[in-house]
């Protein structure tokens, strides 16, 4: 014990001794001087970069791992910042960590896969900087393992693959990083998150020699790690897709579908009068489902029940939405993988009447077509329901279509429409297509290496008896169709088409048959660089031979399902960013070689980042990311632009947040060119579209809400540091509340390139707004909202249901504001600080900007949205990032009682960094997720932002200054945190540096 006491004396003075600046001359401790500093990127580039740290302490001590053994929390706490304190300063200076077992090795073409095990560390390396391999032989501050990759030098020209790397842990109150380097030492890769018992990173075609797996302890108060290294491959080299066209085509800024509740699998259908219908699942275990109308050509979308669904639980699960030639709705909800349940509705999505158990129970996947007769009477009409029976297979079920609200059967009730009792085998197969010429109900299934297209002709009113055949598309050129459905289109003149990705080369192929589905053209491949990955195709028919094919792409190679998951690597996962495409092929039937193809992207940024796993509900027990369901999906309006729906997560929450893209120029589906107005700022909004609520059974829509039916907004930079937020609505005489709110909110919000929760790119969700309660004069206010925690803790930005699974996005007043509303003339003008909102620049766009009033209820998380204008993009031509500060600390003070505070905090003006603070004697162990302000006044920096605490989300305010190098006695570092603790004082240990 004596001898422990003795080296932590020795550890203590080495470590003080070595913060002490060159600057200060010769001092009389035998150490070596040496400057400490740590340097962030800016924000467009969230790579870290050098630094040397010494003695981080604090990052991640569990209180909830004392508690699990019986221990007192704050006992444990205390023993572990102890224990790590006191081994940390022992291993700085005199203990080694052994090598890796082994320290080296190789994969190749005969040995695939290796695996080693680390050494056990008990320390903190903040950056792999602080420890190349030179200057780092004995492994003492990180980990080097030399992996070679034994490939012949051409092997990448005959074969697609990497090599993925991984390392994991047991505990996630320890945290490793991994960065891998070549061989002239060029950092390749790396994977960083926190609160995570795992990294991996996955190198694309790497070149054959020696690379280094650098694994950092960032904070290890007691671990060690196992690693991998695997070399996947298929043979035959990457082949360099086309370059397709545009064509002209274009799209809009995407309309905010939802602005709070997020949804998988999103279903599109325009019906006769122009409305557009989307529905969705929100999950089984909400027991909802949902759907949303838009009587403005896609302006904005309003939920078709004040109960939020069309009929009562159970659900959540599969929807489907169609509409007839009547105008009459149609919905189907799949129960919990029990049973169907169905719901029409002849009043525009007002009222919903319901049949719980339209067929046998034990379904999966269903889908609707309609057969809208030969006359415009409703008698003729047809609805068509597919369902995946998990017995049988798959069955088709029919009904008349509804005739009016006293109809008790239409579309409610449904037989048997086939000839005998399956008409596949049950495997994966896409939306039913009812073709109107040839009269043929298309049923797309996999098939193997080839689409199985089942088909059947309808006579005339037929709905009984139906005989399906089995129709072959050709063979995929990859020789395996998947990624889950296969979609069907049929077009004007009765040709029938099919799309599929194949999963070998990750393409996406189109064939048709002019003939009914017996002959078909060989497969096209739609798809060009840089959409060189592929997922999920939906196809819809136009004009003779014009169809639209949309699909998920990244340029980056690979299985989709090997990609970083979110969920287990948020940086890693950006490395991959997928995009919305749509190509137009107008196919020759003769020659399809000679096709011409038009391809766009329909996003302005990526919609979703990392894996996309597509394993059910296998995802949720691997950590998959299965945020986004099976599929998305598009349709044409009656003039022939596409309407996509789909889903972005690329926000801090990583929910499925639902949007809608307009195509506004370009070849229409129907053969005639598409040119639509373009939303710019400042953007108008029609006035009487404010009702409250839009709709509701039997007596149908409310009163409009003139002082939430907005008419303008705007955005605008009156100084480089300035947003000026403008929001106009037809009367502003009286802010009463609509019946059953306590309050109403009226918001603009936007998504702009930033930086997530755990450090990685994120398109991240800002806001600002104004709240009347009661009537009473606005307050004004801004903020962005924080995610969940890596751990699962919930933040202040969304609902969780599930660990990090958002489902309610939430808009928390974080910064009050300054503003104004003129009541005379209903014009909002509020100017929040840029440094409130990420900090944009210069150049800098911000996305979907759109202005929405919600009716609120007080201590409800659920805002009922009432208005919203069309969606807008702004790009600013004022204001820099930071001006190049930089903040860094670590070391500890006294607290009130007399214990030692620890605290390690990294810092830049441009809003990135990190801060860890843990007393022990409190029992407090905090860690930062966002940095909401960070404010440098000389030698002072003040920063502000959201973290966890004790399994619970807090805010955060830091005033640290650098009064002396060294600064143990002189330096000054105060926390207060919104749960009420406020540590201040001058710092005991360690250093603080601002510069």
């Amino acid at each position: 014990m004596l001898r422990l006491r003795m080296l932590v004396r020795e550890s203590q003075r080495a470590i003080r001794c070595i913060s002490q600046s060159r600057e200060e001359g010769p001092v009389t401790s035998p150490c070596p001087p040496c400057a400490l500093r740590r340097w962030l990127p800016s924000r467009n580039d969230p790579v870290l970069v050098p630094t040397c740290v010494i003695g981080r302490l604090g990052d991640s001590v569990s209180v909830t791992l004392a508690r699990a053994r019986g221990e007192s929390g704050r006992l444990r706490v205390w023993w572990l910042c102890t224990l790590a304190t006191i081994i940390l300063l022992v291993s700085v200076v005199s203990i080694p960590a052994r090598a890796a077992s082994p320290s080296s090795g190789a994969v190749s073409q005969s040995s695939p896969s290796l695996t080693w095990n680390g050494p056990l560390y008990v320390m903190s390396t903040p950056v792999p900087e602080a420890c190349p391999p030179g200057a780092d032989p004995a492994n003492v501050r990180c980990d080097h393992f030399f992996l070679t990759i034994d490939v012949p030098p051409t092997f990448w020209t005959q074969n697609t693959g990497g090599v993925a790397i991984r390392i994991t842990w047991p505990s996630s109150d320890n945290d490793f990083d991994l960065y891998v380097y070549n061989s002239g030492g060029t950092q390749v890769a790396s994977s960083a998150a926190g609160g995570t018992t795992s990294e991996a990173v996955f190198l694309e075609f790497p070149a054959p020699g020696v690379y280094e797996v650098r694994v950092v302890p960032f904070l290890v108060l007691g671990s060690d790690y196992q690693g991998s290294a695997n070399l996947a491959f298929t043979s035959g080299g990457p082949v360099p897709n086309p370059t397709r066209p545009t064509g002209g085509i274009a799209f809009g800024p995407s309309t905010v579908a939802d602005p709070v509740r997020t949804e998988g699998e999103p279903m599109i259908h325009v019906d006769r009068n122009g409305n557009i219908w989307e529905s969705g699942p929100w999950g089984t275990s909400t027991q909802l489902s949902f759907v949303h109308r838009s009587t403005d050509g896609g302006d904005s979308f309003h939920l078709t029940s004040s109960t939020q669904r069309p009929d009562a639980p159970p659900g959540g699960g599969d929807t489907d939405i169609v509409t007839d030639d009547q105008g009459f709705a149609y919905f189907v909800d799949l129960e919990g993988l029990a049973n169907l349940g169905v719901a029409v509705s002849n009043d525009g999505g007002n009222t919903w009447r319901k049949n719980p158990i339209a067929t046998d129970p034990a379904q999966d996947r269903q889908w609707y077509a309609v057969d809208n007769g030969a006359t415009s009477a409703a008698n003729d009409n047809t609805i068509f329901l597919t369902v995946h029976e998990l017995a049988a297979g798959m069955e088709v079920y029919s009904s008349p279509g509804s005739t009016g609200s006293e109809d008790p059967t239409g579309g409610l009730v449904f037989t048997r429409a086939s000839g005998k009792l399956a008409i596949g085998s049950g495997a994966t197969c896409g939306q039913t297509k009812f073709d109107p010429v040839l009269r043929n109900l298309y049923l797309p299934c996999v098939g193997g290496d080839h689409v199985d297209v089942i088909t059947g002709h309808v006579d005339f009113m037929q709905r009984t008896g139906i005989s399906f055949v089995h129709h072959g598309a050709p063979t995929s050129p990859g020789g395996a169709v998947g990624d889950l459905f296969t979609t069907a289109a049929v077009d004007q003149a009765g040709n029938v088409y099919v799309a599929w990705v194949d999963t070998h080369d990750h393409n996406v192929y189109v064939s048709g048959s002019s003939d009914g589905g017996s002959t078909w053209t060989a497969p096209l491949q739609v798809n060009g660089d840089p959409a060189n990955t592929n997922v999920w195709p939906w196809i819809v028919g136009g004009a003779s031979g014009i169809v639209d094919v949309v699909w998920y792409g990244t340029s980056v190679r690979g299985d989709p399902g090997t990609f970083p998951s979110w969920f287990s690597d948020r940086a890693a996962a950006t490395t991959v960013p997928w995009h919305v495409y749509l190509a137009q092929v107008q196919l020759n039937f003769d020659a399809p070689a000679s096709s011409t193809i038009y391809q766009s992207r329909a996003t302005e940024h990526p919609m979703h980042f990392g894996q996309i796993c597509q394993e059910g509900i296998g995802c949720t027990t691997s950590n998959g990311d299965r945020s986004m369901a099976d599929f998305f999906t598009v349709t044409v309006d009656a003039g022939g632009a596409a309407l996509i729906v789909y889903d972005d997560t690329t926000n801090q929450h990583h929910g499925a947040s639902l949007f809608v893209a307009r195509q506004v120029s370009g070849p229409g589906a129907f053969g005639t060119a598409i040119s639509r107005p373009v939303p710019t700022n400042p953007v108008s909004d029609p006035t009487g579209d404010a009702q409250a609520p839009h709709y509701a059974p039997v007596v149908g829509p409310g009163p409009n809400v003139p002082s939430m039916d907005f008419t303008a907004a705007q955005l605008s930079q009156p100084s480089n540091g300035v947003l000026r937020v403008r929001m106009h609505v037809a009367s502003a005489a009286t802010l009463a509340p609509p019946a059953g709110a306590d309050g109403i909110v009226w918001l603009t919000r936007w998504q702009a390139r930033s930086i997530g929760d755990g450090g990685e790119l994120s398109y991240r969700i800002f806001y600002v707004g104004a709240r009347s309660v009661g009537g009473a004069d606005p307050t004004f206010f801004s903020g962005t909202g924080t995610s969940a925690s890596p751990k699962g803790v919930p933040g202040n930005g969304c609902v969780t249901n599930t660990p990090q699974n958002c489902k309610l996005i939430e808009y928390p007043a974080e910064h009050t504001e300054t503003g104004s509303l003129n009541r005379a003339t209903g014009n909002f003008v509020i100017d929040v600080p840029r440094a409130h909102i990420g900090l944009p620049k210069s150049g800098d766009t911000l996305y979907s900007v759109t202005a929405i009033s919600f009716a609120e209820v007080s201590g409800g998380p659920l805002l009922q949205d009432i208005d919203g204008t069309p969606a807008f993009d702004m790009t600013l031509t004022k204001g820099s990032g930071g001006g190049g500060h930089h903040g860094t600390g670590h070391g500890s003070e006294k607290d009130s009682s007399g214990g030692d505070a620890h605290f390690s905090i990294l810092a830049n003006d441009d809003q990135i960094g990190k801060v860890s603070f843990v007393d022990a004697s409190m029992g407090i162990a905090f860690e930062s997720a966002y940095l909401q302000s960070v404010v440098f006044d000389g030698s002072t920096a003040t920063i502000e932002g959201t973290g966890f605490v004790a399994g619970g989300f807090a805010g955060f305010r830091i005033v640290m200054q650098d009064v002396a190098n060294p600064g143990v006695g002189k330096d000054t570092f105060a926390i207060q945190l919104s749960t009420g603790l406020t540590v201040s004082g001058t710092i005991t240990e360690g250093e603080i540096e601002i510069s």
